[in-house]
Order: structure tokens, then C-alpha cells, then sequence
């Protein structure tokens, strides 16, 4: 019910999916068949064990997965207490540092990188030329269509339903 309520709201379809995939993965084997009002701090640890240092990132977004579900069953009368999981910290131990960005390359030394980039011949090469040159996101560059290109202007409209922020760019 809680995905059924909020997924219109979220514009990636990947998103749509993969929210309530992760839970169908980690968390329902263990705790699917549980009412609400039954779940508390160390089945929601149980769930998150297996993956929190193996997988941090997936563990992290099943946690809070979990924790929007509790919260809206209290919000709807399904539960007494809103979700329990600020202990969680303290049952799990600490995960790994995420890994960081790539280094940004020194601007100084991408004429020079553009240039050798134009050696090859592919579609990635163009479309990475594409996302440097216009500071585009990848997902920007990859759902981009002809029609969005007004090549005469060289001008190219994103539009807002396809932008993070809802806005045409």
C-alpha cells in the first residue's frame, strides 16, 4: 500500500521499481508475513545483518524503505509507535567508508583530453563529448531525443519531465 501511495509521486521508473524490489529481496523473506504492529528493533536488525557490510548502500536504502512503511502505518492507525530505528545504529556494526568520486579532471587539461577523446569513433565518444561540453547529467545525455535538438539555434531543451528538479532546462 505504502508503494502504491507514493510512487507516482517519484519520477524515475528505475526508482519505482527498485523501492519496492529491495524489500521484496531483504526484507519480506524475514519479516513479509508479520503484521505492522509486530515489528520492532531486532527483526529489522535480522534483516539488515546479512547485507549491512556486504552491500552498505542496498542495506542503508532498505533501512529507510523500512522505516517509511513503519512510520506510515502509524500515520494510518496500523501501528502504536512511530517506526523503531534509531537504535539500529547500535545492533549493527559500522559500515565501511563509502568510496569517494573519481577525481575531477584539472580543467586546464580538457582541450587536450577533447581532443584525444575525437581519435575515436563512437557513440559513447560523442555522447561523453556532449555531457562535458554541456555539463549534462548522463541520464540527460542518454534519453536525450532529436527532438529536444534545435540544431539551426544550436540549442537543446530538456524537458521538465525528464529534469530532477520537474523544470525544463
Amino acid at each position: 500500500m505504502v508503494h502504491e501511495e507514493h510512487k507516482e509521486a517519484w519520477k524515475n521508473g528505475k526508482h519505482q521499481d527498485q523501492w519496492i524490489a529491495t524489500l521484496k529481496t531483504c526484507a519480506f523473506p524475514k519479516m513479509g508475513d508479520r503484521l505492522v504492529s509486530e515489528i520492532e528493533d531486532p527483526l529489522i536488525r535480522d534483516v539488515l545483518a546479512p547485507i549491512w557490510l556486504t552491500k552498505p548502500e542496498t542495506a542503508r536504502r532498505v533501512r529507510q524503505r523500512i522505516g517509511t512503511v513503519l512510520d506510515w502505518s502509524y500515520a494510518r492507525g496500523f501501528r502504536a509507535t512511530e517506526a523503531p530505528m534509531r537504535s539500529l545504529s547500535k545492533g549493527l556494526p559500522r559500515q565501511p567508508k563509502k568510496e569517494s568520486h573519481f577525481a575531477a579532471l584539472p580543467y586546464a587539461s580538457v582541450p587536450k583530453f577533447l581532443e584525444k577523446l575525437g581519435e575515436r569513433a563512437t557513440v559513447g565518444r560523442v555522447a561523453l563529448e556532449a555531457l562535458i561540453l554541456a555539463a549534462a547529467r548522463s541520464g540527460e545525455i542518454r534519453g536525450a531525443t532529436w527532438s529536444e535538438l534545435d540544431l539551426e539555434a544550436a540549442l537543446w531543451t530538456i524537458p521538465a519531465q525528464r529534469m530532477k528538479m520537474g523544470r525544463v532546462h
